[in-house]
Protein backbone atom coordinates (compact mmCIF):
# COMPACT_ATOMS: atom_id res chain seq x y z
CA UNK A 1 0.00 0.00 0.00
CA UNK A 2 1.30 3.51 -0.75
CA UNK A 3 1.65 5.96 1.53
CA UNK A 4 -1.58 8.61 1.21
CA UNK A 5 -0.93 12.20 1.06
CA UNK A 6 -2.57 14.88 2.83
CA UNK A 7 -3.48 17.96 0.57
CA UNK A 8 -5.71 20.46 2.42
CA UNK A 9 -8.81 20.44 0.42
CA UNK A 10 -11.39 21.56 2.42
CA UNK A 11 -10.80 24.71 3.82
CA UNK A 12 -11.71 28.16 2.37
CA UNK A 13 -8.12 28.80 1.05
CA UNK A 14 -8.30 25.54 -0.31
CA UNK A 15 -11.12 25.91 -1.94
CA UNK A 16 -9.33 29.32 -4.03
CA UNK A 17 -6.02 27.20 -4.90
CA UNK A 18 -7.92 23.96 -5.22
CA UNK A 19 -6.47 23.84 -9.48
CA UNK A 20 -3.01 24.48 -8.21
CA UNK A 21 -3.24 21.74 -5.83
CA UNK A 22 -4.68 19.54 -7.96
CA UNK A 23 -1.92 20.50 -10.78
CA UNK A 24 0.57 19.25 -8.10
CA UNK A 25 -1.17 16.21 -7.94
CA UNK A 26 -1.62 15.52 -11.35
CA UNK A 27 2.26 16.61 -12.08
CA UNK A 28 3.50 13.75 -9.46
CA UNK A 29 1.50 11.47 -10.75
CA UNK A 30 -2.13 11.70 -12.22
CA UNK A 31 -3.33 8.92 -9.94
CA UNK A 32 -2.74 9.72 -6.33
CA UNK A 33 -4.01 8.23 -2.95
CA UNK A 34 -4.85 10.75 -0.91
CA UNK A 35 -6.08 10.93 2.65
CA UNK A 36 -9.62 12.98 2.95
CA UNK A 37 -10.43 14.90 6.11
CA UNK A 38 -12.58 12.32 7.57
CA UNK A 39 -9.48 10.17 7.85
CA UNK A 40 -10.06 7.92 4.42
CA UNK A 41 -8.02 6.71 2.07
CA UNK A 42 -9.06 7.40 -1.53
CA UNK A 43 -7.15 7.06 -4.99
CA UNK A 44 -7.69 10.68 -7.09
CA UNK A 45 -7.49 10.23 -10.79
CA UNK A 46 -6.41 14.07 -12.11
CA UNK A 47 -5.22 13.32 -15.28
CA UNK A 48 -7.41 13.58 -18.91
CA UNK A 49 -6.73 10.09 -20.09
CA UNK A 50 -7.00 8.47 -17.18
CA UNK A 51 -10.34 9.76 -16.17
CA UNK A 52 -12.08 9.44 -19.23
CA UNK A 53 -10.68 5.83 -19.06
CA UNK A 54 -11.76 5.58 -15.40
CA UNK A 55 -15.40 7.15 -15.81
CA UNK A 56 -16.30 4.82 -19.04
CA UNK A 57 -14.86 1.15 -17.58
CA UNK A 58 -17.87 -0.44 -15.12
CA UNK A 59 -16.51 -3.81 -15.39
CA UNK A 60 -13.52 -3.06 -12.79
CA UNK A 61 -15.21 0.14 -11.28
CA UNK A 62 -18.60 0.17 -9.67
CA UNK A 63 -20.71 2.49 -7.94
CA UNK A 64 -21.63 0.49 -5.03
CA UNK A 65 -18.63 -1.55 -3.57
CA UNK A 66 -18.34 -5.21 -4.15
CA UNK A 67 -15.68 -5.85 -0.95
CA UNK A 68 -15.50 -2.68 1.79
CA UNK A 69 -11.74 -1.49 1.73
CA UNK A 70 -10.48 -2.51 5.21
CA UNK A 71 -11.42 -0.52 8.16
CA UNK A 72 -13.96 1.00 5.91
CA UNK A 73 -17.89 0.17 7.07
CA UNK A 74 -20.74 1.40 5.01
CA UNK A 75 -22.70 4.61 6.73
CA UNK A 76 -25.81 3.72 8.19
CA UNK A 77 -28.26 6.41 6.51
CA UNK A 78 -31.47 7.15 7.50
CA UNK A 79 -34.32 5.52 5.73
CA UNK A 80 -35.78 8.83 4.42
CA UNK A 81 -32.19 9.78 2.41
CA UNK A 82 -32.10 5.97 1.55
CA UNK A 83 -35.82 6.31 -0.08
CA UNK A 84 -34.81 9.70 -2.03
CA UNK A 85 -30.96 8.80 -3.01
CA UNK A 86 -30.31 5.16 -2.17
CA UNK A 87 -30.65 2.97 -5.44
CA UNK A 88 -31.00 6.02 -7.51
CA UNK A 89 -29.69 5.86 -11.14
CA UNK A 90 -26.78 7.93 -9.94
CA UNK A 91 -25.65 5.27 -7.71
CA UNK A 92 -26.22 1.48 -9.48
CA UNK A 93 -24.26 -0.07 -12.69
CA UNK A 94 -25.02 -0.93 -15.92
CA UNK A 95 -27.31 -2.76 -16.79
CA UNK A 96 -30.06 -1.78 -14.08
CA UNK A 97 -28.66 1.87 -15.17
CA UNK A 98 -29.28 1.67 -18.54
CA UNK A 99 -32.80 0.45 -17.89
CA UNK A 100 -33.41 3.47 -15.38
CA UNK A 101 -31.96 6.11 -17.68
CA UNK A 102 -33.82 4.51 -20.87
CA UNK A 103 -37.27 5.36 -18.81
CA UNK A 104 -36.39 8.75 -17.88
CA UNK A 105 -35.17 9.85 -21.36
CA UNK A 106 -38.48 8.67 -23.02
CA UNK A 107 -39.15 12.17 -21.11
CA UNK A 108 -36.39 14.13 -20.75
CA UNK A 109 -35.40 14.03 -23.95
CA UNK A 110 -32.81 16.72 -25.63
CA UNK A 111 -36.12 18.48 -27.74
CA UNK A 112 -37.93 18.64 -24.40
CA UNK A 113 -35.01 21.01 -23.00
CA UNK A 114 -34.79 22.77 -26.17
CA UNK A 115 -38.80 23.54 -25.99
CA UNK A 116 -37.88 24.97 -22.51
CA UNK A 117 -36.16 28.23 -23.67
CA UNK A 118 -38.52 30.75 -24.22
CA UNK A 119 -39.65 29.85 -20.36
CA UNK A 120 -36.18 30.01 -19.38
CA UNK A 121 -36.04 33.33 -21.35
CA UNK A 122 -38.88 35.05 -19.80
CA UNK A 123 -38.17 33.46 -16.23
CA UNK A 124 -34.57 35.30 -16.62
CA UNK A 125 -35.90 38.24 -17.97
CA UNK A 126 -38.56 38.86 -15.08
CA UNK A 127 -35.53 38.18 -12.49
CA UNK A 128 -33.33 40.76 -14.30
CA UNK A 129 -36.30 42.88 -14.34
CA UNK A 130 -36.79 43.11 -11.17
CA UNK A 131 -33.25 43.72 -10.59
CA UNK A 132 -32.97 46.51 -12.85
CA UNK A 133 -36.44 48.07 -11.01
CA UNK A 134 -34.33 48.11 -7.71
CA UNK A 135 -33.30 51.43 -6.67
CA UNK A 136 -30.08 50.02 -4.83
CA UNK A 137 -27.35 49.22 -7.59
CA UNK A 138 -26.09 46.21 -5.94
CA UNK A 139 -26.88 42.57 -5.90
CA UNK A 140 -25.91 39.34 -4.92
CA UNK A 141 -25.44 37.66 -8.17
CA UNK A 142 -25.71 34.18 -6.55
CA UNK A 143 -29.02 34.82 -3.95
CA UNK A 144 -30.88 37.34 -6.29
CA UNK A 145 -29.99 35.48 -9.87
CA UNK A 146 -28.40 32.10 -9.15
CA UNK A 147 -30.54 30.39 -6.99
CA UNK A 148 -33.76 31.51 -8.24
CA UNK A 149 -34.07 31.36 -11.98
CA UNK A 150 -32.95 27.25 -11.62
CA UNK A 151 -35.36 27.10 -9.05
CA UNK A 152 -38.02 28.54 -10.75
CA UNK A 153 -37.64 26.51 -14.12
CA UNK A 154 -37.11 23.62 -11.90
CA UNK A 155 -40.47 23.66 -10.32
CA UNK A 156 -42.50 24.68 -13.29
CA UNK A 157 -40.60 21.58 -14.95
CA UNK A 158 -41.71 19.40 -12.53
CA UNK A 159 -45.29 20.81 -11.39
CA UNK A 160 -44.86 22.32 -8.31
CA UNK A 161 -47.66 24.01 -7.64
CA UNK A 162 -46.00 28.07 -6.71
CA UNK A 163 -47.33 28.12 -3.30
CA UNK A 164 -45.19 25.41 -2.16
CA UNK A 165 -41.93 27.52 -4.46
CA UNK A 166 -40.77 28.32 -0.58
CA UNK A 167 -40.37 25.13 0.78
CA UNK A 168 -38.88 23.57 -2.56
CA UNK A 169 -36.29 25.42 -2.11
CA UNK A 170 -35.54 24.49 1.61
CA UNK A 171 -35.95 20.99 1.00
CA UNK A 172 -33.69 21.22 -1.98
CA UNK A 173 -30.90 23.25 0.06
CA UNK A 174 -30.96 20.56 2.55
CA UNK A 175 -30.66 17.71 -0.67
CA UNK A 176 -27.35 19.46 -1.52
CA UNK A 177 -26.23 19.84 2.46
CA UNK A 178 -26.14 15.61 2.29
CA UNK A 179 -22.49 16.23 0.27
CA UNK A 180 -21.05 13.63 2.01
CA UNK A 181 -17.28 15.50 0.81
CA UNK A 182 -19.06 18.42 3.09
CA UNK A 183 -18.39 19.42 6.64
CA UNK A 184 -20.82 22.53 6.42
CA UNK A 185 -23.27 22.63 8.78
CA UNK A 186 -27.14 22.40 8.09
CA UNK A 187 -28.35 25.70 6.72
CA UNK A 188 -30.15 27.94 8.21
CA UNK A 189 -28.67 26.78 11.96
CA UNK A 190 -30.82 23.67 11.92
CA UNK A 191 -30.21 20.78 13.82
CA UNK A 192 -29.26 17.04 12.75
CA UNK A 193 -33.19 16.52 13.55
CA UNK A 194 -34.75 19.25 12.49
CA UNK A 195 -33.06 18.21 8.78
CA UNK A 196 -34.26 14.76 8.99
CA UNK A 197 -37.84 16.01 9.89
CA UNK A 198 -37.71 18.29 6.69
CA UNK A 199 -36.19 15.41 4.30
CA UNK A 200 -38.89 13.42 5.33
CA UNK A 201 -41.40 16.12 5.24
CA UNK A 202 -40.14 16.42 1.60
CA UNK A 203 -40.65 11.99 0.90
CA UNK A 204 -44.02 12.85 1.94
CA UNK A 205 -44.70 15.90 -0.08
CA UNK A 206 -43.32 13.89 -3.77
CA UNK A 207 -45.28 10.54 -2.83
CA UNK A 208 -48.35 12.59 -2.66
CA UNK A 209 -47.94 15.06 -6.30
CA UNK A 210 -46.32 11.77 -7.73
CA UNK A 211 -49.88 10.06 -6.82
CA UNK A 212 -51.64 12.96 -7.92
CA UNK A 213 -49.74 12.92 -11.46
CA UNK A 214 -50.37 9.70 -12.20
CA UNK A 215 -54.12 9.82 -11.42
CA UNK A 216 -54.11 13.47 -13.47
CA UNK A 217 -51.02 13.72 -15.87
CA UNK A 218 -50.04 17.39 -17.04
CA UNK A 219 -47.40 18.47 -19.12
CA UNK A 220 -45.21 18.43 -16.71
CA UNK A 221 -42.18 16.01 -16.42
CA UNK A 222 -43.26 14.41 -13.60
CA UNK A 223 -46.14 13.78 -15.11
CA UNK A 224 -43.87 12.55 -18.15
CA UNK A 225 -41.57 9.75 -16.53
CA UNK A 226 -45.17 8.61 -14.74
CA UNK A 227 -46.10 7.67 -18.45
CA UNK A 228 -42.87 6.89 -20.32
CA UNK A 229 -42.64 3.25 -20.87
CA UNK A 230 -39.71 1.45 -22.91
CA UNK A 231 -39.96 -2.46 -23.62
CA UNK A 232 -43.12 -2.64 -21.90
CA UNK A 233 -41.66 -0.95 -18.31
CA UNK A 234 -42.49 2.21 -17.00
CA UNK A 235 -40.94 3.61 -13.56
CA UNK A 236 -42.14 2.52 -9.95
CA UNK A 237 -43.65 4.94 -7.67
CA UNK A 238 -40.18 4.54 -5.59
CA UNK A 239 -37.99 4.77 -8.82
CA UNK A 240 -40.17 7.77 -9.59
CA UNK A 241 -39.20 9.57 -6.43
CA UNK A 242 -35.64 8.71 -6.28
CA UNK A 243 -35.03 10.47 -10.10
CA UNK A 244 -36.87 13.45 -9.46
CA UNK A 245 -34.70 13.72 -5.82
CA UNK A 246 -31.88 13.01 -8.48
CA UNK A 247 -32.98 15.99 -10.74
CA UNK A 248 -33.29 18.44 -7.78
CA UNK A 249 -29.47 17.60 -6.71
CA UNK A 250 -28.01 17.28 -10.32
CA UNK A 251 -30.14 20.90 -11.92
CA UNK A 252 -30.34 23.10 -9.02
CA UNK A 253 -26.85 23.00 -7.45
CA UNK A 254 -25.37 22.06 -10.75
CA UNK A 255 -26.73 25.17 -12.56
CA UNK A 256 -26.17 27.56 -9.45
CA UNK A 257 -23.00 26.89 -9.34
CA UNK A 258 -22.42 27.07 -13.00
CA UNK A 259 -23.96 31.02 -13.86
CA UNK A 260 -21.81 32.18 -10.77
CA UNK A 261 -18.71 30.59 -11.90
CA UNK A 262 -19.43 31.96 -15.34
CA UNK A 263 -19.93 35.25 -14.47
CA UNK A 264 -16.59 34.93 -11.83
CA UNK A 265 -14.48 33.97 -14.76
CA UNK A 266 -15.37 36.41 -17.21
CA UNK A 267 -14.84 38.97 -14.25
CA UNK A 268 -11.36 37.77 -13.83
CA UNK A 269 -10.67 37.57 -17.41
CA UNK A 270 -12.13 40.77 -19.02
CA UNK A 271 -10.62 40.64 -22.47
CA UNK A 272 -13.09 37.80 -22.71
CA UNK A 273 -15.95 39.71 -20.91
CA UNK A 274 -15.68 42.57 -23.86
CA UNK A 275 -15.30 39.84 -26.93
CA UNK A 276 -18.49 37.68 -25.60
CA UNK A 277 -20.08 41.03 -25.17
CA UNK A 278 -19.00 41.82 -28.79
CA UNK A 279 -19.95 38.59 -30.20
CA UNK A 280 -22.82 37.19 -28.18
CA UNK A 281 -23.13 34.82 -31.09
CA UNK A 282 -19.72 33.39 -29.13
CA UNK A 283 -22.45 32.10 -26.31
CA UNK A 284 -22.75 28.59 -26.95
CA UNK A 285 -18.73 27.76 -27.62
CA UNK A 286 -17.94 30.11 -24.13
CA UNK A 287 -20.32 28.59 -21.91
CA UNK A 288 -18.75 24.95 -23.04
CA UNK A 289 -15.17 26.81 -22.37
CA UNK A 290 -16.28 28.06 -18.95
CA UNK A 291 -17.83 24.80 -17.90
CA UNK A 292 -13.81 23.26 -18.66
CA UNK A 293 -12.18 26.20 -16.86
CA UNK A 294 -14.42 26.30 -14.01
CA UNK A 295 -17.25 23.75 -14.24
CA UNK A 296 -19.72 23.20 -11.59
CA UNK A 297 -19.51 19.72 -10.60
CA UNK A 298 -15.47 19.07 -9.00
CA UNK A 299 -15.65 15.07 -8.57
CA UNK A 300 -17.22 12.15 -10.16
CA UNK A 301 -19.14 9.85 -7.72
CA UNK A 302 -17.46 7.41 -6.04
CA UNK A 303 -16.29 3.99 -7.52
CA UNK A 304 -15.04 0.83 -6.14
CA UNK A 305 -12.81 -1.45 -7.81
CA UNK A 306 -14.57 -4.92 -8.54
CA UNK A 307 -11.04 -6.25 -8.73
CA UNK A 308 -7.27 -5.72 -8.39
CA UNK A 309 -6.54 -3.79 -11.38
CA UNK A 310 -4.53 -0.37 -12.17
CA UNK A 311 -5.64 3.20 -13.61
CA UNK A 312 -2.39 4.73 -15.42
CA UNK A 313 -0.20 2.23 -14.66
CA UNK A 314 -0.82 2.35 -11.10
CA UNK A 315 -2.20 -0.21 -8.97
CA UNK A 316 -5.13 -0.14 -7.69
CA UNK A 317 -6.72 -3.06 -4.90
CA UNK A 318 -10.12 -4.61 -5.21
CA UNK A 319 -12.59 -2.73 -3.32
CA UNK A 320 -10.44 0.37 -2.64
CA UNK A 321 -12.32 3.86 -3.60
CA UNK A 322 -11.64 5.61 -6.63
CA UNK A 323 -12.72 9.10 -7.54
CA UNK A 324 -12.36 10.91 -10.99
CA UNK A 325 -11.20 15.28 -10.28
CA UNK A 326 -13.43 16.34 -13.15
CA UNK A 327 -12.04 20.01 -12.49
CA UNK A 328 -8.28 18.59 -12.64
CA UNK A 329 -9.11 17.26 -15.62
CA UNK A 330 -10.24 19.46 -17.46
CA UNK A 331 -6.85 21.11 -16.80
CA UNK A 332 -4.62 18.57 -18.11
CA UNK A 333 -1.75 20.42 -20.38
CA UNK A 334 -1.40 17.17 -22.09
CA UNK A 335 -4.94 17.78 -23.12
CA UNK A 336 -5.90 21.33 -23.46
CA UNK A 337 -2.93 24.31 -24.89
CA UNK A 338 -2.52 26.80 -22.65
CA UNK A 339 -5.29 24.91 -19.57
CA UNK A 340 -5.56 27.68 -17.19
CA UNK A 341 -6.32 30.44 -19.60
CA UNK A 342 -9.74 30.84 -20.56
CA UNK A 343 -10.53 31.32 -23.97
CA UNK A 344 -14.12 31.36 -25.53
CA UNK A 345 -13.00 30.94 -28.89
CA UNK A 346 -10.81 27.56 -28.13
CA UNK A 347 -12.72 24.45 -30.26
CA UNK A 348 -11.10 21.05 -29.09
CA UNK A 349 -13.09 21.12 -26.02
CA UNK A 350 -14.46 17.62 -25.62
CA UNK A 351 -14.60 18.54 -21.30
CA UNK A 352 -15.50 15.84 -18.66
CA UNK A 353 -17.49 18.87 -16.96
CA UNK A 354 -20.81 16.73 -16.70
CA UNK A 355 -18.96 13.89 -16.37
CA UNK A 356 -18.59 10.51 -19.24
CA UNK A 357 -20.11 7.27 -19.95
CA UNK A 358 -23.23 6.06 -18.55
CA UNK A 359 -23.57 8.51 -15.38
CA UNK A 360 -22.91 11.31 -17.51
CA UNK A 361 -24.72 14.61 -15.68
CA UNK A 362 -28.54 13.72 -16.86
CA UNK A 363 -29.43 17.82 -16.36
CA UNK A 364 -26.44 18.63 -18.85
CA UNK A 365 -28.70 19.68 -21.47
CA UNK A 366 -30.77 22.01 -18.93
CA UNK A 367 -28.03 23.44 -17.68
CA UNK A 368 -26.57 24.23 -21.30
CA UNK A 369 -29.77 26.16 -22.16
CA UNK A 370 -29.71 28.06 -18.64
CA UNK A 371 -26.44 28.65 -18.53
CA UNK A 372 -26.43 30.30 -21.86
CA UNK A 373 -29.69 32.47 -21.61
CA UNK A 374 -28.33 33.56 -18.23
CA UNK A 375 -25.01 35.22 -19.35
CA UNK A 376 -26.06 36.33 -22.21
CA UNK A 377 -29.12 38.31 -21.09
CA UNK A 378 -26.82 39.16 -18.20
CA UNK A 379 -24.62 40.69 -20.31
CA UNK A 380 -26.86 42.55 -22.91
CA UNK A 381 -29.29 44.03 -20.08
CA UNK A 382 -26.52 45.02 -17.75
CA UNK A 383 -23.33 46.32 -19.70
CA UNK A 384 -22.18 47.73 -17.08
CA UNK A 385 -21.66 44.28 -14.31
CA UNK A 386 -19.30 44.71 -12.46
CA UNK A 387 -17.37 43.14 -9.20
CA UNK A 388 -18.34 45.35 -5.90
CA UNK A 389 -16.42 43.24 -3.97
CA UNK A 390 -13.15 42.08 -4.26
CA UNK A 391 -12.72 39.06 -6.48
CA UNK A 392 -10.18 37.61 -3.63
CA UNK A 393 -13.00 37.56 -1.24
CA UNK A 394 -15.70 35.46 -2.51
CA UNK A 395 -16.88 32.73 -0.42
CA UNK A 396 -16.65 29.10 -1.33
CA UNK A 397 -19.24 26.56 -0.76
CA UNK A 398 -17.57 23.65 1.44
CA UNK A 399 -17.46 19.93 -0.10
CA UNK A 400 -15.85 18.75 -3.21
CA UNK A 401 -18.76 17.76 -4.58
CA UNK A 402 -19.97 20.92 -6.31
CA UNK A 403 -17.27 23.61 -7.00
CA UNK A 404 -19.33 27.41 -6.38
CA UNK A 405 -19.69 30.60 -5.03
CA UNK A 406 -22.51 31.24 -1.67
CA UNK A 407 -22.06 34.93 -2.55
CA UNK A 408 -20.99 37.03 -5.15
CA UNK A 409 -22.20 40.68 -4.69
CA UNK A 410 -22.08 42.83 -8.07
CA UNK A 411 -23.21 46.04 -9.21
CA UNK A 412 -24.69 47.57 -12.54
Amino acid sequence: MTTSEQPDLMSQAARETAYDTYAALRDTNPVSRVRMPTGQDVWLVTGYDECTSFLTDYHRFKTSPTVMPEGMEAPALPEAVVRLLGGSMGSVDPPEHTRQRRLVQQAFTPQYVERLRPGVQQITDQLVDGLLDREERTFDLVEDFAVPLPLTVMSDMLGIPRADRDRFRLWSELLLSLDPTSAQSAPQGMSPAEVMAEIEEFVRYLDALIQRKRAEPGDDLISGMALAEADGERMSDDELLKMVALLVVGGLGTTQHLIGNMVLALFRNPDQLRLLRDKPELAPGAVEEMLRYHGPIEISFPRFAAEDTEIGGVPISRGEMVIGVLAAADRDPGRYPEPDRLDIERTANRHLAFGRGAHMCLGAPLARVEGQVAITTLIARMPDLRPAQSLDETPWRPGLTLRGLTALTVEF
